[in-house]
């Protein structure tokens, strides 16, 4: 008696079959992949305009824009495995909102060391690109887009200045807490100053101060009188007691009058001090 012979049937795979089949599979992961990214908190997934003006101060195509323009990529790649835009994309979301690095570390699932580490060293980079820029522009420049408002009454403007304060945690040393405290602001703080050119244009940027230091000593300490010209005008406010330190530089002050002694300011004061409220709107919604 034969032996029986059991037949195995078997099925072959074309070669083209198995790269449908691969090609099927990487769709579907590349399909996995984009729904993933779509939940993450990332710039590419931020779609409208509006939104992201509201995290950033940026359109989609500005933020893309300075971030290219900083170029950025190489100082950020060091140090971290996240990736790089998203690094920048945190930092000016902080700058926009003063959102807490708690808030942060949530939104982009990180922890607050990170947040504080990424902010800090993003914060160095741009730093380093951005001071390589002059700020300051020159006398044409400035005279080119000034404003008719200026034009016709404040022609010979080059700058109006400002101080603005920021509030920092209380010091533990004593000392430290009286130099950092402000009366105007009642609380601790670092002062600096800002310039704008008549059409609104930041033009000028101090160093920080201890928060008690004068109007006056500030602006001598942050070295601005060294970019005037003579007969450039600087306009301030009352605190800016520094007619003397510019008249010495051939310059002028630009503030509004005081009563000193009179009751009340004649017509020609009232209406100089109407003018300069009236033009220095534009410091005001510089320096926010």
């Amino acid at each position: 008696m034969k032996a029986s012979t059991a037949s195995v049937g078997t099925q072959t795979i074309s070669f083209g079959e198995v790269m449908d089949f691969l090609e099927e599979t990487q769709a579907e992961l590349k399909k996995l992949k984009a729904t993933l990214q779509k939940k993450e908190f990332i710039p590419e997934n931020i779609c409208d305009d509006g939104k992201m003006k509201t995290l950033t101060s940026f359109t989609r195509e500005e933020f893309f824009e300075w971030y290219k323009f900083l170029k950025i990529e190489k100082p950020l790649s060091l140090g971290s495995k996240r990736r790089l835009i998203d690094r920048f994309y945190m930092f000016i979301i902080k700058l926009r909102t003063g959102i807490s690095n708690e808030f942060l570390s949530i939104l982009f699932d990180i922890s607050d060391s990170i947040v504080s580490r990424d902010f800090n060293y993003v914060t160095e980079v741009i730093f380093s690109k951005l001071k390589m820029f002059p700020l300051f522009p020159n006398k044409s420049q400035v005279i080119q887009y000034m404003p008719p408002a200026f034009r016709m009454h404040f022609k010979d403007v080059r700058i109006i200045v400002d101080c603005t304060a920021f509030t920092i945690q209380k010091p533990s040393s004593p000392k430290e807490q009286q130099m950092t405290f402000s009366c105007y602001e009642n609380a601790n703080t670092l002062k600096g100053m800002i310039g704008i050119t008549p059409n609104g244009a930041i033009s000028f940027i101090s160093e920080l101060y201890c928060g008690s230091i004068s109007h006056k000593q500030l602006f001598i300490k942050s070295k601005l009188m060294d970019l005037l010209e003579p007969n450039d005008v600087v306009m301030a406010d009352k605190g800016f007691l520094i007619e003397n330190e510019l008249v010495s530089a051939g310059c002028k002050l630009q503030c509004p009058a005081f009563l000193r002694d009179k009751i009340q300011f004649d017509v020609s004061e009232m209406v100089s001090n109407c003018r300069l409220s009236n033009v220095r709107v534009t410091e005001e919604r510089a320096i926010g």
